[in-house]
């Protein structure tokens, strides 16, 4: 029987062995998780794939949302990511394009629905529809969700130890060590855009209020921006910037008068500073070491693809596995899977057409006006994609860059 080492827990070790354990039921599993390596997680915005995930590891939607203190999640806010003058807040929503019926919203924008108020009007009536394909996703805690996957493991030998070297006589080793990255065999890293200029955080729980509503609210800032993710018993708050425009002591003053103003009552004295290479890995797998999680690389929190990008990570692993297809293979799909969201997250920044700090001037030279025309046209009719054409549509609508390229009616 194969035997698998897991090194490193928290949300990327422990989803891996619960993978393995439902769907490669001949590997022997170990990990090592050592208890004394905090977890990253702060409240965690998903794409609507999460669902898809449980169903695969048999774990009941009502036994995991209520210890993940989940709540539904029915679209992305976005506001100030325009000039004030083309800004106004705005609710992307899970739709896929049936039948190219965003054609005629893009030729005509005034068509859509974009003040924001779509959650509380005409959501619900749309999702109760058999005929509908909106969808919905979660906020979840992420850590809460790898304690949920643990308790399920039933053969999975754990130790409680801190590796300084992989243990040998394994045939496979997992490497889900964050950032830290301690047992990767290959450093190179894929080339990305140079605009992808988020580095840095600085994150703080926040205590409840009677406004929180079941979206993530993704709000620019100056220099980056803030992300507001409600959960059963806190709201997940953070400050998303680029250090290279202004340094971590400046980012908090800001973060602290954001949530200041906001009425926000932080849950801790102290809020957490993150800092990370903005980089993903060219060879997730190299020997017999596979990179999954934020080992594996991380760019931007912007749109949720963390967590999805730790299950993409995962779920491929165990497909190439099965099929007996190559680590090339694997390699290469997760390549794919990273820049589909990369160009996503790309267009928030390099679309806008603010011009108050340097940040954002400097953002707006790494794509042109027709970038989201095009991804929309290569992802319609698909529903193969992280971020399918819908998406697209309303990302286009709201940073007013459609009409100008779709077809007139």
């Amino acid at each position: 029987m194969p035997k698998l080492c897991i090194v490193g827990g928290s949300t990327a070790g422990w989803w891996t062995a619960g993978y393995f354990e439902k769907h490669l039921p001949d590997w022997n599993i170990t990990i090592y998780d050592a208890p004394n390596i905090p977890s990253m997680g702060v409240g965690e915005s998903t794409l609507p794939q999460l669902k898809w995930w449980w169903e695969e590891l048999g774990i009941d939607e009502k036994d995991w949302v209520s210890e993940c203190n989940a709540v539904l999640k029915y679209g992305n806010y976005k506001e100030g990511w325009n000039a004030p003058e083309f800004d106004k807040p705005f609710v992307t929503r899970f739709w896929f394009n049936d039948n190219n019926k965003f054609d005629q919203m893009m030729a005509d924008p005034s068509n859509f629905n974009n003040d924001g108020k779509i959650i509380e009007e005409n959501f619900y009536k749309e999702f109760d529809s058999p005929d509908s394909r909106a969808d919905y996703a979660y906020h979840v805690c992420a850590e809460a969700s790898a304690d949920i996957v643990k308790k399920h493991c039933k053969k999975t030998v754990l130790i409680e130890e801190e590796l300084s070297e992989l243990p040998k006589g394994f045939d496979l080793y997992i490497d889900a060590t964050g950032f830290r990255r301690k047992f990767i065999q290959d450093f190179t890293k894929m080339k990305i855009s140079e605009f992808h200029f988020v580095d840095s955080a600085w994150v703080c729980p926040m205590e409840k209020s009677s406004n929180d509503a079941d979206v993530t609210k993704s709000i620019a800032r100056k220099y980056g921006w803030t992300f507001e993710v409600n959960l059963q018993n806190r709201v997940g708050m953070g400050y998303i910037f680029a250090s290279r425009y202004i340094n971590k002591d400046e980012a908090l003053k800001e973060f602290q008068e954001i949530y200041e103003s906001l009425d926000r009552k932080p849950l801790f004295s102290q809020e957490r500073f993150i800092r990370w290479d903005p980089m993903i890995l060219q060879n997730p797998w190299s020997d017999n070491v596979v990179a999954i999680g934020t080992s594996a690389g991380f760019v931007d929190p912007l749109e949720a693809t963390a967590l999805f990008m730790t299950q993409s990570g995962i779920t491929q692993l165990a497909n190439t596995i099965k099929r007996g297809y190559s680590k090339k293979s694997y390699n290469r799909i997760m390549r794919r899977i990273w820049n589909d969201g990369l160009r996503f997250q790309l267009a928030h920044y390099t679309l806008s057409s603010r011009k108050d700090t340097q940040f954002w001037i400097d953002s707006q030279k790494g794509a042109d006006d027709k970038f989201i025309w095009d991804n929309y046209q290569k992802y319609s009719g698909s529903y193969q994609w992280i971020f399918p054409d819908g998406i697209w549509c309303q990302m286009g609508i709201y940073l007013n860059k459609m009409e100008y390229y779709a077809p007139k009616y």
